[in-house]
């Protein structure tokens, strides 16, 4: 029940994102045209702060449209219902209200309780849920003409009504909450609530609910009467017409800009040496896109599963930073996500922008210093921190795609597939049959499961797999590799051991994937299938192999040995290699790795293979031996 819910939410945390896409066109518009730049001709200024302001007073039926399209799939007759619903439930409550002596305004041109962009929400809500329910049903031969999809809109329609009756009892002491709200956050204490609004928005980050938390801010507290008469509510909406008090959400840039780049840079830093070059590149990247578009979610699910303790300060510091531009008296304007580009686009329009750069890099160097000392000192395995060495995913583009869709446990095991700007958000029908190790091999910077609901961190690409994924399914059903294909021998002699038996932690828990061990006696290690050569550890140490039949296995020569920086291992093939059974793939000084290594155990690990390996050989085992092992 509480998954169910929790995926609910989800879905209407994703479905914001389209209607959020278009404030910073409005806002560009309203906030250019409404400047007076003696540069810009009055008439063309004015056309563009009036049709910013056309998008902004018209933002509650834009998030009907934008909610009901993205709850139902980006199905058109859904947005009609929804368009619709709203119309009726504007109506329904202007009467009702009038009846309960309740201030109605004209919204549309209908007299209407104002609800804000709530009853859009709600009107899109509902239209996807009679959608879903309604859009193949059958009615008699003589109203077919109604069937199907046509038939949407008229039961919204009616289902609005009682909704509207509903709305008319229940949103009056809601609004009273809000403009409690409002007048705690402008007039009584603003620090509190602008550190309590920072904390908790980054707390729900990693569930995906944040962008439900920030409507109410965004499009709700506060009020503000224009030249023009009209009552504006919400901060971003204020904000853009003038007002001179809203601004209220501008620490947001100084976390984003400088705070998380900075413990980017800290957790590179802080990487093992032999990583250091890989993690850069991944975090200079990650702290670029933070910077520059205020997306942050590739640095923090980078810190958050390993050390939720680090993410909690993190939150905290957030909340400092909105504290700090408020105390200050630092105003900023906010559309998309508080990175360099909404800083510049309206730089003119702010109050006291100019304290972002001086308090930037304060805050850059609490980040850094924070994070630095916080890994070093609980030994926090951040990227780069593994025993592990990290490389690059070997998939690009629609073969990544297809991977991820392996990943998640193949086409039939995924009940929904969504995406928003940062990650991919699935249900599941067997959670079991998704290999988190497998996404994070392929990318991903985190992945979250919640019930039968999993979230994949990919970053500003997850929308573009989105679509390669639809594409794929859509194509042909994508399965996980069949059992009864694989034929795998033994690589290497020795003495054959239990996963667990492994003296390494990473690989005896299973972080690495499920296998098992050898023992060698020699340093010859051999192809255990045909295949191909997917990966090679620049040490030579260790190499990534995939069968024909697509199972993918990593045979790793003994223990801690990527410190011995490549002596005494030899490759015989380059990745990208075809490789026959038996072949021979490494030869490696057995001797010097004896003596210069903790341990020769060999961990021999299938790494989409999730379920398990079985060993059912014991004591010595051949070169090449047959039946070692069942998966």
């Amino acid at each position: 029940m509480a998954s169910q819910f929790f995926a609910t939410l989800q879905k209407i945390g994703k479905s914001l994102m389209l209607p959020v896409s278009v404030l910073p066109i409005a806002g560009l518009l309203l906030g250019i045209g409404s400047a007076s730049f003696s540069w810009l001709p009055t008439e063309l200024s004015l056309i563009m702060a009036q049709s910013g302001g056309a998008i902004f007073s018209n933002l509650a039926l834009i998030f009907a449209l934008g909610v009901a399209i993205g709850l139902t799939d980006n199905d058109g007759v859904a947005s009609i219902a929804a368009t619709v619903g709203f119309v009726v439930l504007l109506g329904t409550m202007g009467v009702v209200g009038k009846l309960l002596g309740l201030d109605t305004k004209a919204i549309m041109g209908i007299q209407s309780i104002e609800t804000g962009v709530f009853g859009g929400i709600i009107s899109g809500f509902v239209a996807s849920v009679m959608f879903k329910r309604f859009y193949k049903i059958k009615l008699p031969d003589y109203l077919g003409f109604f069937s199907g999809k046509r038939f949407v809109p008229i039961v919204t329609a009616f289902a609005m009504i009682f909704v509207g009756i509903a709305m008319s009892f229940i949103w009056p002491p809601v609004q009273g909450v809000i403009n409690g709200m409002s007048a705690y956050a402008v007039n009584e204490n603003a620090t509190a609530m602008a550190f309590t609004y920072g904390l908790v928005e980054r707390l729900l980050i990693p569930f995906g609910l944040h962008h439900i938390w920030n409507v109410p801010f965004f499009f709700e507290i506060g009020s503000f009467t224009n030249a023009a008469g009209e009552v504006l509510h919400g901060d971003v909406t204020r904000f853009f017409a003038g007002d001179p008090t809203a601004g209220f959400l501008g620490g947001g840039f100084l976390f984003k800009m400088f705070g998380l780049p900075a413990a980017a840079v800290a957790i590179w830093h802080s990487a093992k040496p032999e990583n250091k070059k890989m993690v850069g590149s991944i975090m200079i990247s990650a702290a670029f896109t933070s910077f520059l578009t205020g997306i942050t979610e590739p640095i923090e699910f980078a810190f958050l599963f390993v050390a939720p303790m680090l993410y909690g300060v993190h939150a905290i510091l957030a909340g400092l930073c909105f504290v700090a531009t408020n105390v200050l008296g630092a105003k900023l304007g906010v559309t998309f996500s508080h990175g360099f580009i909404d800083y510049v686009l309206y730089y003119s329009l702010n109050t006291k922008p100019w304290l972002i750069l001086i308090l930037g890099p304060i805050t850059a160097a609490i980040y850094y210093t924070t994070f630095r000392v916080i890994i070093k000192k609980f030994n926090i395995l951040t990227p780069g921190r593994e025993d592990a060495v990290m490389t690059d995913s070997n998939f690009e583009g629609s073969e990544k795609a297809q991977e991820i869709l392996v990943a998640f446990g193949g086409a039939k095991n995924i009940k929904n597939l969504d995406a928003c700007i940062t990650r991919l958000r699935v249900s599941v029908h067997n959670v079991d049959q998704v290999s988190k190790e497998k996404l994070m091999a392929l990318g991903a910077a985190g992945v979250l499961f919640v019930g039968e609901n999993v979230q994949a961190i990919f970053g500003t690409s997850s929308d573009i797999l989105k679509t390669e994924m639809d594409q794929i399914m859509k194509a042909g059903p994508v399965a996980v590799v069949a059992e009864n294909k694989f034929d795998f021998v033994n690589p290497l002699k020795g003495e054959i051991l239990a996963l667990g038996d492994i003296p390494d932690k990473v690989f005896s828990e299973g972080l690495m994937g499920s296998g098992f061990a050898i023992k060698p006696t020699d340093g010859q290690v051999h192809a255990p299938f045909n295949g191909e050569v997917v990966s090679l550890f620049k040490t030579n140490h260790a190499i990534g192999l995939k069968s024909d039949c697509g199972r993918e296995v990593l045979i790793h020569f003994g223990i801690d040995t990527v410190k011995l920086q490549g002596e005494g291992f030899k490759s015989l093939v380059k990745k990208g290699d075809k490789i026959t059974k038996g072949e021979l793939l490494l030869d490696i000084d057995f001797e010097f790795v004896s003596k210069n290594a903790p341990s020769v155990i060999t961990p021999i690990i299938f790494t989409n293979h999730k379920e398990g390996v079985d060993v059912i050989a014991s004591g010595s085992v051949k070169l090449g031996q047959e039946n070692i092992v069942t998966l």
